[in-house]
């Protein structure tokens, strides 16, 4: 990191950010983002592109807004709370995701999100080829079970049925290219498709539907492909990417493929947790989707751990600050752990 070697961090030393899909493992990030985008990055004047997948491009529609606290205070709130049925069906996941997204857009958010002064949203999808965009489950589970075989093979092979499209702010273009392979395809982000693209990156098989943009059936969650942003987003400077642990994951179907490392993430800067703080948490662990069913039947249970999380994510967010206060990156940073 050359620039952080000369200069330490800066707001200018960034060449973009990352957002990496995880569902409720964001909330560890939250009181980070807010001092990210309301305060540090607001000395920001370039243009900054923002790309996430599934509730990485969620954190960032929040961020976008013309206050970002509070709709990342909304978003938050929007999440947590969120209630379903002993045994909801996907149109009951998808509705759920469609109202908290309606919630946190409102009639303006979309519009803001795209005339925002330096922030360049960039939201991934998967665009699903045959049997993976079916929601019948017995289609779906065979279509996936052969993309997860053609991927243990060679992740080229995940391309036959995976493509990737990328719902792009049209105020910026990559100088690089910052999306290799998987048929990419770059997308107007337009105020229309803003909340279905958005649907779309954090729509997981088998849990919501496939989502139609732009009246073309078949996207779903963008972590498929780019699960922890394993993406060559910077040619120099620094991509910054807060993140929920050390490991990153290429894509969702190498979660259990300890062997495939990132490749492309040379100019990252990973921003993450310790394994001593995760395990001071409610449970030893940072939440995820498996707390529905560890809450099921306690709707108040989860709600107090997850707003114990949020609460306890404020200490993150102090020690970047301190970082950024003392300048002493290089005494912090080190290489990423498998």
């Amino acid at each position: 990191m050359t620039s952080i070697r000369e200069n330490g961090l800066t707001v200018d030393s960034l060449t973009a950010m990352a957002g990496a899909a995880g569902g409720p493992k964001w909330l560890v990030l939250a009181a980070l983002d807010k001092l990210l985008f309301s305060d540090w990055l607001t000395a920001r004047d370039k243009p900054l592109p923002l790309v996430g997948s599934s509730i990485g491009s969620w954190r960032f529609a929040a961020a976008a807004q013309a206050n970002p606290v509070a709709a990342i205070n909304t978003l938050e709130h929007l999440y947590i709370e969120q209630q379903f049925s002993d045994r909801p069906d996907i149109a009951e996941v998808t509705a759920m995701g469609r109202h908290i997204l309606g919630e946190l857009l409102g009639d303006t958010g979309a519009q803001a999100i795209l005339d925002h002064q330096w922030a360049r949203l960039h939201i991934i999808t998967c665009h699903c080829q045959g049997r993976t965009s079916s929601d019948h489950p017995l289609r779906l589970g065979a279509g996936f079970a052969e993309a997860f075989l053609a991927n243990s093979l060679s992740r080229r092979y995940l391309a036959r049925y995976l493509h990737r499209h990328v719902f792009a702010d049209q105020r910026y273009h990559f100088e690089h290219a910052a999306f290799p392979g998987f048929h990419n395809q770059l997308l107007a982000l337009t105020a229309d498709s803003l909340p279905e693209a958005l649907l779309a990156s954090g729509s997981i098989p088998f849990v919501l539907e496939q989502i139609a943009i732009n009246n073309e059936q078949g996207y779903r969650d963008g972590g498929l492909i780019d699960y922890h942003m394993d993406l060559p987003l910077a040619a120099e400077g620094v991509v910054l990417m807060p993140h929920f642990s050390h490991r990153c994951v290429t894509g969702w179907l190498d979660k259990h493929l300890r062997w495939r490392k990132p490749t492309a993430m040379d100019h990252h800067l990973v921003i993450h947790p310790s394994d001593a703080w995760i395990a001071s948490l409610p449970n030893g662990k940072i939440p995820d989707r498996q707390d529905f069913n560890r809450y099921r039947g306690d709707y108040q249970g989860r709600l107090n751990v997850w707003r114990n999380v949020v609460k306890r994510s404020e200490e993150l967010a102090d020690c970047f600050a301190s970082r950024l206060a003392r300048n002493d990156w290089l005494a912090h940073i080190e290489p990423l752990r498998p």
